[in-house]
C-alpha cells in the first residue's frame, strides 16, 4: 500500500524556500587515519557504550565507501514522542568512510537536523538539540575530530 507523503508547515517551507540546502545536511571530516582504522575505533567505542547502539557495517559502490549505523539511545523518548510514523528515523546517525578525490580518507555524516527538516515536531527540534553535542563528542573521542 502506497501512502500519500504529508508534509508538515516547516517541512513545506524549507522544501519550499530553499532555505535549507541538502548539503547543509551532511558533516564531513578529514581524518588522520586510514579508513579501516577509523571504522573500527568508531565501532569499538560506540560498543564500549552504553548510551550508544551499533546497527550495522556494510560495504558500499564496491567496497569504496564503508557505511555505518548507529544510534544514540537517549534520544528514542524524543523521536517516539514525534510519533511512531517518525521511528524510520530513529535516533540514529548514517556515516560513510571513504577517500576523497585526492585520497585522503574522509567520513560524512548526516546532522541530526535532518530530522527537523522531515517533520516540525517540537520533540525533534529537542532530539537534535541533544543529538549534536553527543554525535560531536563521539567524533572528538573515538576519531579525533574536533
Amino acid at each position: 500500500m502506497r501512502r500519500a507523503m504529508m508534509l508538515g508547515p516547516a517541512t513545506a517551507l524549507v522544501l519550499s524556500a530553499g532555505a535549507v540546502g541538502a548539503d547543509e545536511m551532511f558533516v564531513t571530516h578529514e581524518l588522520n587515519m586510514g579508513r579501516a582504522e577509523a571504522v573500527a575505533a568508531l565501532r569499538t567505542h560506540v560498543e564500549a557504550e552504553e548510551d550508544w547502539l551499533f546497527l550495522a557495517e556494510f560495504g558500499l559502490a564496491g567496497d569504496k565507501v564503508t557505511a555505518l549505523k548507529i544510534c544514540y539511545l537517549p534520544l528514542g523518548p524524543d523521536v517516539v514522542e514525534a510519533g511512531l510514523h517518525v521511528m524510520a528515523m530513529m535516533p540514529c546517525g548514517n556515516f560513510a568512510f571513504y577517500e576523497a578525490e585526492d585520497g585522503r580518507p574522509e567520513m560524512s555524516m548526516l546532522d541530526p537536523g535532518f530530522m527537523t527538516v522531515l517533520s516540525d515536531a517540537p520533540s525533534l527540534q529537542t532530539a537534535v538539540e541533544k543529538g549534536r553535542p553527543a554525535f560531536e563528542t563521539l567524533l572528538s573521542d573515538a576519531l579525533g575530530i574536533d
